[in-house]
């Protein structure tokens, strides 16, 4: 994995992986993207599951977190990081075609920003990973980083946050001091070769803090 210089030699040992670790698993892993060179954000959830629709094997196509889905794209666009045209089609349209995936992935592009997962492994539900896949992905996700070069990232969920940072916190206690402050305090850390800056945030979904996740990412407008 040291040798990989670019995304693509780096999604190859992703597959070679999840083939060596994880062969009696039909669905494909879902890589990140978006601006794939300094976006200005790059978003890290944690796993992906059988609802993204890229996960298929018949998926031709780019393959990103949460294509076909609707509550991640709803959040987004309620703090201005998503188009509302968009949204709009996601909201009436059953299936993204891969016309649509690609116009959402431009626009992603187009505004800076990134959007990957901890655990390149994609699963049948929306169960944590173990401690096991987390060991096994991380210096994947940590080579992700080095190559993109993110000027900020927001982590999702305590997961990805102490996987990358080796701290702990509470969100609930720096949740309460950004709204007090009107402001995101942020961790900088040195990952590999790259500097970068880590702000946690509520998982926006149902097993986080939609509510809680919405007025944190609001803040980040502050950040330049």
């Amino acid at each position: 994995m040291n040798n990989c210089k670019t995304l693509e030699a780096l999604w190859k040992y992703v597959e070679r992986i999840n083939n060596e670790h994880f062969k009696d698993n039909e669905l494909k892993p879902i890589l990140g993207n978006g601006k794939t060179k300094n976006p200005k954000i790059m978003f890290v959830f944690i796993n992906p599951t059988i609802r993204n629709i890229s996960s298929d094997n018949k998926w031709v196509g780019p393959r990103f977190p949460f294509i076909g889905t609707k509550q991640i794209w709803r959040i987004f666009c309620k703090v201005g990081l998503f188009d509302a045209r968009l949204l709009n089609i996601i909201n009436k349209e059953p299936y993204w075609s891969l016309e649509f995936t690609n116009k959402v992935l431009e626009y992603l592009k187009q505004n800076e920003l990134y959007i990957t997962n901890v655990v390149k492994w994609t699963g049948k539900d929306a169960t944590l990973p173990d401690s096991k896949k987390i060991k096994l992905f991380l210096p994947i996700l940590k080579k992700e980083i080095e190559i993109v070069k993110p000027k900020y990232i927001i982590t999702f969920g305590l997961i990805p946050f102490e996987a990358l940072t080796k701290q702990k916190i509470k969100l609930k206690d720096y949740f309460e001091n950004s709204i007090k402050n009107n402001s995101l305090k942020y961790f900088e850390i040195k990952i590999n070769n790259t500097n970068t800056k880590i702000i946690p945030c509520y998982f926006p979904t149902g097993r986080g803090d939609p509510k809680k996740a919405i007025e944190i990412l609001k803040l980040m407008k502050k950040l330049k």
